[in-house]
């Protein structure tokens, strides 16, 4: 037995789900499915299954000490025959239906039993979350609809797919590979790139990607070979040809199709950052296997002799989270504003170079969200050369000089010196935090080089450990 064998021995130990684990859940499970089954046929809804999905449903790939339960209600497309004709009024109608049935038959049904801090939350339809006995409910409606209906029109809403991806999960893996895949789930999460909240970049691995990546590669080692390569090759049910794909989803790097729906790449959320760490990651257990690499601990933070010799250029500003979003909401708007602050700071307004690259990883935990931002350069000269028109473009050069009298000729182009509005990075950052506020409810804490939190500390270690060493391979 080689030493990566006996390894995934000693860690199928740990991460195979206890006989404890599988009758816990399918007890909250059964609680929640009987307290739907009364509210449904109290207000005489019709609905064409109630089933527990994800990891623990019949694909059973979960881990041990999982405390998430997807509980799906699938409601047969009679119920909204109009509104699907017209794409223009389709989503409005379906969206009121689903929050009706949010509201009347899951909130209801979660007070049927002692579930505690029931909310309705928001992705693209609402949806409820609990927690009932230890375990995070989720109850999610979709609708009941057949593998040629998706081929040919397409979900009618994302989760749609859901149902039929645990029943090709649960068909073409074996019992060998499910243990495979949760080898592979817990290497992701000990490399923090596992999840939507994964902490290396903006998206990690789902779990069905990763359940796709041992039905493509076939087993555990395989996958991680899979994984060595920078420039990993698309992964296709449907056999496509290469190009075809590329030209399919032309915007994504990693590409693992959909087996349910052929228009669809299950990778288009994994970030860049996330899949070249886990390529480090890989490597390093393939070199040196040891099990270490399936053992998650929190997030490193950098020794106080980093920390003492760190620059200037980098610097961690902290938030508290008090608007109720959803976590995804709030880590997509602060990844937008701080994209928008990244060009405000690498380039002025008329384009020229300011402080250069912008770097920045956002992490969060709860309410604290936190981003780790590298700045190439904090300190400017007071002016900059603005290239105007070639001398002989002779309407741009009047318009030029008629705005800059001052300017000057040299090598054939107008230029004109321009002082800059910040010659300081910091002075830069802060004005544009001051000016350009997310939300009243998403409080500025802290502005500091090293961060003044143990998630500030962390963030700084993704960024400087796990983004920056990869960040070539990312611009490609």
């Amino acid at each position: 037995m080689t030493l990566l064998n006996q390894i995934r021995v000693q860690s199928l130990r740990k991460i195979q789900p206890s006989k404890a684990d599988l009758k816990a859940a399918s007890t909250v499970f059964s609680k929640v499915e009987k307290a739907l089954s009364a509210e449904i046929e109290a207000r005489a809804f019709e609905v064409a299954f109630i089933t527990l999905e994800g990891s623990s449903g019949i694909k059973q790939t979960q881990l041990r000490g999982w405390k998430e339960l997807d509980v799906f209600i699938g409601l047969p497309v009679s119920v909204v025959p109009d509104s699907l004709e017209n794409t223009k009024t389709a989503k409005p109608v379906i969206r009121r239906l689903l929050k009706k049935m949010v509201r009347e038959v899951a909130v209801n049904a979660l007070k049927r039993t002692s579930a505690k801090d029931i909310q309705v939350a928001y992705a693209e339809h609402p949806y409820v979350i609990a927690q009932l006995d230890g375990y995070k409910v989720d109850i999610v409606f979709c609708f009941d609809l057949t593998m040629d209906y998706i081929t040919e029109y397409g979900p009618i809403t994302a989760v749609d797919r859901t149902p039929h991806h645990s029943r090709f999960i649960h068909a073409h893996l074996s019992e060998a590979q499910r243990n495979d895949v949760r080898l592979l789930k817990a290497f992701f999460q000990s490399s923090y790139v596992y999840g939507d909240s994964s902490p290396i970049g903006r998206s990690g691995f789902t779990g069905f990607s990763t359940e796709m990546l041992i039905f493509h590669t076939e087993t555990f080692e395989a996958a991680l070979e899979y994984l060595s390569y920078f420039e990993p090759k698309p992964l296709d049910f449907f056999n496509r040809s290469l190009d075809s794909l590329v030209q399919k989803f032309a915007s994504d790097f990693l590409i693992i199709s959909d087996p349910i729906d052929p228009n669809r790449n299950i990778a288009s959320s994994i970030s860049k950052r996330a899949y070249f760490f886990s390529t480090h990651m890989a490597r390093q257990l393939l070199e040196s296997p040891s099990i270490r690499f399936f053992d998650k601990q929190p997030i490193p933070q950098l020794p106080v002799s980093e920390l003492n010799q760190l620059e200037s250029n980098y610097c961690v500003i902290e938030f508290q989270d008090q608007t109720g979003w959803h976590y995804t909401k709030t880590r997509d708007k602060l990844y937008r504003y701080f994209s928008k602050l990244s060009r405000f700071l690498s380039q002025e307004p008329t384009g020229e170079k300011r402080f250069g690259s912008v770097l920045f990883e956002e992490l969060f935990h709860e309410d604290a969200y936190v981003i780790a931002l590298y700045i190439e350069n904090t300190e400017l000269s007071r002016t900059f050369i603005r290239a105007g028109p070639p001398q002989d473009y002779v309407k741009g050069v009047d318009q030029f000089l008629a705005k800059h009298p001052e300017a000057f000729l040299e090598n054939g182009r107008y230029h004109v010196e321009i002082s800059r509005p910040f010659t300081n990075a910091d002075q830069a950052l802060r004005h544009f935090l001051s000016e350009n506020q997310i939300s009243p409810k998403l409080r500025l804490i802290n502005i500091t080089r090293s961060g003044s939190t143990t998630i500030g500390k962390q963030a700084l270690w993704i960024l400087i450990k796990a983004v920056q060493p990869f960040i070539k391979s990312e611009q490609k």
